[in-house]
C-alpha cells in the first residue's frame, strides 16, 4: 500500500486534508487513511456527501480542538491524578459537543446520517460544571476549589505581604552593603543581594554567589522563620491542589465510557468535515459504489496539478471493455492520464470526493497494482528494466478479476522486438484474468491488439499536428501516433538524418498511419454527431417538460374557471336578491322621491340585461378582439393568436390557452355601470367630506362619484371635497365632473376655514 501511495502520490493528498483537520483523532486517521472495507465504503461516501451538502449550506462544524483521550484515562485507571491541562481537554470536548449540537439543531431532517451520528453524544454538563468549579481559564486552580485551598492561600497571601514589608526593611538597614536595590529569589527563597566583601555585615544564610562572585546572596536571618512557615504552606498548597485534582480524576473516571464515545464521535465530525472541506476545495463530487465493476469518471481532473492547467478527462471501463491500451507522444499526458484513473479510484475507496464534472460511478478493487516510471526522475538507471519486469512478474502471479492495474510504458528498455512480444503476452496473460487494466506503449503490435482482442480497447492522446504540441486530451478507441519525427525535426534534428529516418519506417507505418488518420477523421465525425444528437435529446426534453408543465397549469386554470364560474354566479345570485329585496324595501318607504324610483328601475332593467351582454359577432378573430368559450362561460381578451390555439386574458387576470377552434368572437363588454345603493335614508351614515388627496385621477373620480351618491341617499346639502393643491390635476377633476350635474345646486373652493384652494364646498339638490 505504501508503495502504491507514493507512485500515485496520495501523500500529498493526506497532507492537504490535514489542513482542513483540527481533532487529533481526525488527524490520526488521515495519517492512517487506507481503503474503507466495501461493506462499509456506501455508507461513509454517503455521510460525506451529507457534509459536503451541509458546508455548502451552512459551514462547517464549530469544532476548532479535541485531544485524544484515551491516553488519560489508561493514566486515570492506574490511580494517577489527571493534571489540570488534561482535565481540560475533557471540558474542551464537552464544550465543543455543545456548540456542534446547537450548530445541527433543526437540520437533522435534512441530514439523516449525521443525526445519527450526533445521537451518539452525551450530556455531561454536570462533570462540565464540576470541572469549571476547579479549573480558572489559565488552567490554574481556583481558590474556591475547596475551603482548605482557600484558607491555606489566605495565609500565603497574608504571608507574603508580612515578609515584603521586612525585605523593604532589611534592605534599607543594609543599603551601603547591597550590589542592587532589590530583594531576588534564589532556590526558592526571598534573598539580599550583598557585595561579597561586605558579606558578614548581613547576618543569615548564604544560598548563593553570582558568577563573578561579585554577589552573595543571603537570607536574612529574620526572614528564615518567615521564609520557613512559606515552604510548609506551600506544600500543603500542592497537596490540596493534588487532593482536588484526584478527586475530579474519580469523577471523570465514572463516565469514561460516555466521554470516551463522545471524544470518537468528534473525532469522526471532524473527519468528515475535512474530507468535506477538501471535497469542496477541489469542486468535488461524491461517486457511487456500483455492484459492477466499472470505471466511469466523467471529466475527471488530476487533483495534484494547477486547476487553470489541468486537462479533464473522461473514463470509461466495464467489463466488456475492462483493458485500456494509451498511445500517442511522448510528453503527451498519458502517464498524468493513467495516474489520475488510479489516484480517483484509491481516493474513491478511502472514502474522499473525486474532482469531476458530476458524480462517478466506481465499482470496488481489492487491490490497485502499478508500475509507473518518470522519465524525469532521478531514479532511473540501467537498472530500470529490471526493476520492470520484477514489477510485472509479481503482478501477473497474483492478479484476479478484483484488481486494477496500471503499467507505464510497457515493455520498454530492452530490445524493441522482444519488449513488444513480451508486452503482447502480459496484455493478453492480463485480460484472460479479467483485470481492470490501463497501460501507455508506443508499440504497433498493442495497438493492434486493442482492435482484435476482446476485452480491450484504444485510447490516445490527443496532438494538435499543426502546432506540434500536445493538448493532454484523452480520446477513446483511437490508438495514437508517436511523432518521434515530427518532434525531432522540431527541435532542429539535422534534416538528411530525419529524411533517412522517414524513408526507413515509411514502408512499415504508411498503412497502418492510413488507417489512423481514417479512424481519427471518423471518431470526429462520430464525436460531432453525437454531440448535435445529444443537444437534440436534452432539447427535445426541454420541451417534453415544458409540455407537462402546461399541461398540469391548463388543468389548474381550468378547475381555477370553474370555481370561479360557479362561485361568481353564487354570488350574482344573491346581489340580485339582496338587491331586488333592497329595491322593495325603498319602494315601500311614503317619503319615495320619483327621481330614486326611476333610478331603481333603470337599475333593475341594467341587471336584466346584463345577460345578452355576450351576443356573438361574424369574422374572424384576431389579436384584441374579445372571444367566448361557451361550454364553460370563458370569456376574454385575444392575447395571443395561432391556426390551432389562442390565448385569452380574462377580465379577472388569469391567462388561459384553448383551441381556436372552440371560439367564438363577441363585443367588447362595456365599462361596468355604476351600482345604485338601495338604503334606507333614515339609516345611512356619510362622512361630511371625503379626502382624495394620494389618489391617481382614475382612482379619485370613482370614489367622488360613490361619495355623491352616498350624500344624496343621506339627503345631505352640503359637503366638502378634500384635493389639496399639488399640480392642481385633482381639483380640475372634481370641478369637471360637478360642472353640469343636475343634482348639484353650486360649488366654490373653500374659505380659509375650509381648505382654502386644496378644497371643494359642494352643495347638493
Amino acid at each position: 500500500m505504501k508503495a502504491i501511495e507514493s507512485l500515485l502520490e496520495f501523500g500529498e493528498i493526506k497532507h492537504r486534508l490535514l489542513n482542513h483537520a483540527h481533532a487529533v483523532l481526525a488527524t490520526k486517521a488521515i495519517e492512517g487513511l487506507s481503503f474503507i472495507p466495501e461493506a462499509e465504503l456506501p455508507l461513509e461516501l454517503d455521510r460525506l456527501a451529507e457534509t459536503m451538502s451541509l458546508a455548502e449550506r451552512y459551514g462547517s462544524f464549530p469544532i476548532m480542538n479535541s485531544q485524544d483521550l484515551a491516553p488519560y484515562f489508561v493514566k486515570a485507571n492506574k490511580g494517577a491524578a489527571l493534571a489540570a491541562e488534561e482535565i481540560h481537554a475533557v471540558a474542551e470536548d464537552l464544550r465543543t459537543i455543545a456548540k456542534v449540537v446547537a450548530f445541527f439543531k433543526g437540520k437533522g431532517s435534512s441530514y439523516p446520517l449525521l443525526q445519527a451520528l450526533l445521537e451518539r453524544f452525551t450530556n455531561q454538563a454536570p462533570l462540565l460544571e464540576k470541572i469549571d468549579k476547579v479549573l480558572a481559564p489559565d488552567l490554574s486552580i481556583k481558590d474556591t476549589a475547596s475551603p482548605v485551598l482557600n484558607k491555606i492561600r489566605h495565609q500565603k497571601r497574608s504571608l507574603e505581604t508580612k515578609m515584603q514589608q521586612l525585605i523593604q526593611k532589611l534592605t534599607d538597614t543594609y543599603m551601603p552593603y547591597l550590589s542592587d536595590k532589590q530583594a531576588v529569589v534564589r532556590n526558592g527563597h526571598l534573598v539580599l543581594p550583598v557585595l561579597s566583601q561586605e558579606k558578614n555585615k548581613v547576618e543569615g544564610i548564604l544560598h548563593a554567589m553570582s558568577d563573578t562572585g561579585y554577589t552573595s546572596f543571603i537570607e536574612p536571618t529574620p526572614l528564615v522563620m518567615l521564609n520557613n512557615e512559606l515552604y510548609v504552606l506551600t506544600s500543603q498548597e500542592h497537596e490540596e491542589i493534588h487532593r482536588i485534582l484526584l478527586a475530579l480524576t474519580q469523577d471523570i473516571l465514572t463516565h469514561e465510557l460516555e466521554l470516551l464515545t463522545n471524544n470518537v464521535t468528534l473525532g469522526s465530525l471532524d473527519l468528515y468535515g475535512a474530507k468535506a472541506a477538501y471535497g469542496l476545495a477541489i469542486k468535488g463530487h461524491v461517486a457511487t459504489v456500483s455492484p459492477e465493476r466499472v470505471i466511469d469518471l466523467v471529466e475527471a481532473r488530476h487533483p495534484l496539478i494547477d486547476p487553470d492547467r489541468v486537462v479533464a478527462n473522461s473514463f470509461h471501463l466495464n467489463p466488456e471493455k475492462r483493458l485500456v491500451i494509451i498511445t500517442g507522444p511522448n510528453a503527451g499526458g498519458k502517464t498524468v492520464a493513467m495516474k489520475t484513473v488510479g489516484l480517483l479510484v484509491y481516493m474513491h475507496q478511502c472514502g474522499l470526493a473525486l474532482p469531476t464534472a458530476k458524480p462517478g460511478n466506481l465499482g470496488y478493487f481489492d487491490h490497485v497494482y502499478a508500475d509507473i516510471g518518470d522519465s524525469q526522475s532521478l531514479l532511473d538507471n540501467l537498472s530500470t528494466f529490471a526493476g520492470h519486469v520484477s514489477n510485472l512478474a509479481y503482478m501477473v502471479r497474483v492478479v484476479h478479476s478484483r484488481d486494477l492495474v496500471l503499467i507505464d510504458e510497457l515493455g520498454t528498455g530492452t530490445d524493441p522486438q522482444e519488449g513488444e512480444a513480451l508486452a503482447v503476452a502480459i496484455l493478453k496473460h492480463l485480460n484472460a484474468a479479467k483485470a481492470f487494466v490501463v497501460v501507455s506503449s508506443h508499440f504497433a503490435l498493442l495497438k493492434q491488439l486493442g482492435y482484435s482482442e476482446p476485452g480491450m480497447r484504444n485510447a490516445s492522446m490527443r496532438f494538435d499536428e499543426s502546432k506540434l504540441t500536445p493538448t493532454y486530451e484523452l480520446v477513446l478507441d483511437m490508438p495514437g501516433r508517436s511523432y518521434g519525427l515530427e518532434m525531432a525535426h522540431r527541435y532542429g534534428l539535422d534534416e538528411g538524418i530525419l529524411a533517412a529516418a522517414h524513408a526507413m519506417v515509411k514502408a512499415n507505418r504508411q498503412e497502418t498511419s492510413r488507417l489512423i488518420d481514417e479512424l481519427q477523421r471518423q471518431l470526429e465525425e462520430q464525436r460531432a454527431k453525437t454531440e448535435t444528437l445529444l443537444a437534440q435529446e436534452a432539447e427535445i426534453e426541454r420541451q417534453k417538460d415544458q409540455l407537462a408543465h402546461d399541461k398540469v397549469k391548463i388543468e389548474k386554470s381550468y378547475k381555477d374557471l370553474e370555481s370561479d364560474i360557479k362561485t361568481s354566479k353564487e354570488r350574482v345570485l344573491l346581489a340580485a336578491k339582496e338587491q331586488a329585496q333592497a329595491a322593495i324595501n325603498l319602494l315601500s318607504n311614503p317619503n319615495l322621491k320619483l327621481h330614486e324610483a326611476i333610478a331603481i328601475k333603470r337599475e333593475l332593467e341594467t341587471e336584466e340585461e346584463a345577460e345578452d351582454v355576450m351576443e356573438t359577432l361574424e369574422g374572424e378573430l384576431a389579436i384584441g378582439d374579445y372571444a367566448l368559450y361557451a361550454p364553460l362561460g370563458i370569456s376574454g381578451r385575444i392575447t395571443a393568436l395561432t391556426k390551432k390555439m389562442t390565448t385569452l386574458l380574462t377580465d379577472d387576470g388569469k391567462s388561459i390557452r384553448l383551441t381556436t377552434a372552440s371560439l367564438q368572437k363577441i363585443a367588447a363588454p362595456e365599462a361596468p355601470k355604476k351600482k345604485v345603493a338601495f338604503i334606507n335614508k333614515n339609516e345611512i351614515r356619510v362622512a361630511q367630506e371625503l379626502n382624495l388627496i394620494g389618489q391617481r385621477v382614475d382612482e379619485a373620480l370613482i370614489s367622488l362619484d360613490a361619495y355623491i351618491d352616498s350624500a344624496l341617499a343621506a339627503n345631505m346639502k352640503r359637503v366638502r371635497i378634500i384635493h389639496g393643491l399639488g399640480t392642481g390635476a385633482l381639483r380640475r377633476a372634481v370641478t369637471n365632473y360637478l360642472e353640469g350635474k343636475s343634482y348639484v345646486a353650486s360649488f366654490r373652493l373653500g374659505e380659509p376655514g375650509e381648505g382654502g384652494t386644496g378644497a371643494t364646498v359642494v352643495f347638493l339638490k
